[in-house]
């Protein structure tokens, strides 16, 4: 079984939305890097997902999960659930990221598909515009990020958008932009592309090892049958602990005569 979902950022208009089709096979957890991926974030906050009175959450050290998420609440591993024990067509959830700016995904799955060997790798089919900043401070802190972004006497605008090309690969910030390519790009390798992967290829042995070319957009290395851009190697990085060493050896490709 398969599920084609719409995810939508509350808050902002025009909606900054995504349109999917994963896999029932997965957990909530890989639903979350589903997500990440689909919209770009950076995933280094928490996140939880919520499926009426059923929290599927990481538990908490200091509060019980009554105290975080209510009376007659149930929390789960999202690492230890699959979805597909839990969504049917119809079914709305929410997923929170960031729970300082609070960014609240509403999910809607929009159909049920059979033939689960078509659908094992999760695909964008549709979507719309950036989403912000990591770090911006919310919707309240979104609205006022764009105000000086496009203002070009705001003193504060060169700052910003500086500061912004964390979250758009170096370029200019533009909150209209949506790449489907670029998505499923990212999409690709994400239940595959995890910390163990990331560990085995750049912290073990001798590490990756390949040709480097220059693809479309920039850099990449092909190692095997297997390639890697700057940014499917940025973070494979990120998900190894700080202080790793790493080791990356590649040649150029031969010249064309």
């Amino acid at each position: 079984m398969a599920y084609q979902i719409k995810i939508t950022l509350r808050g902002i208009d025009p909606p900054v939305w995504r349109r999917l089709r994963v896999p029932g096979t997965i957990t909530f957890e890989q639903l979350h890097q589903v997500i990440q991926a689909s919209f770009g974030w950076l995933n280094y906050h928490l996140y939880n997902f919520q499926l009426g009175s059923t929290v599927f959450a990481q538990g908490d050290s200091v509060y019980t999960d009554e105290d975080l998420y209510g009376a007659g609440s149930k929390r789960l591993d999202p690492d230890a659930n699959l979805i597909g024990a839990f969504l049917s067509k119809g079914d709305e959830l929410v997923y929170e990221y960031d729970f300082g700016d609070g960014w609240i995904h509403d999910i809607v799955v929009e159909k049920q598909l059979k033939e689960l060997k078509k659908y094992e790798t999760p695909l964008c089919l549709g979507g719309a515009r950036h989403r912000p900043p990591e770090d911006v401070g919310g919707i309240g802190g979104y609205e006022s990020f764009l105000e000086s972004i496009r203002d070009p006497k705001d003193p504060e605008r060169e700052d910003y958008l500086r500061w912004a090309q964390k979250d758009t690969g170096g370029r200019l910030f533009d909150p209209d932009y949506f790449y489907i390519d670029e998505v499923n790009s990212r999409l690709e390798h994400v239940l595959t592309d995890t910390p163990e992967f990331a560990r085995s290829l750049l912290a073990e042995g001798q590490g990756l090892v390949g040709v480097l070319e220059m693809g479309w957009v920039g850099p990449l290395v092909k190692s095997g049958d297997q390639v890697f851009d700057w940014g499917r190697l940025g973070r494979l990085v990120s998900m190894l602990d700080d202080g790793v060493p790493i080791a990356i050896r590649v040649v150029a490709p031969p010249r064309r005569r």
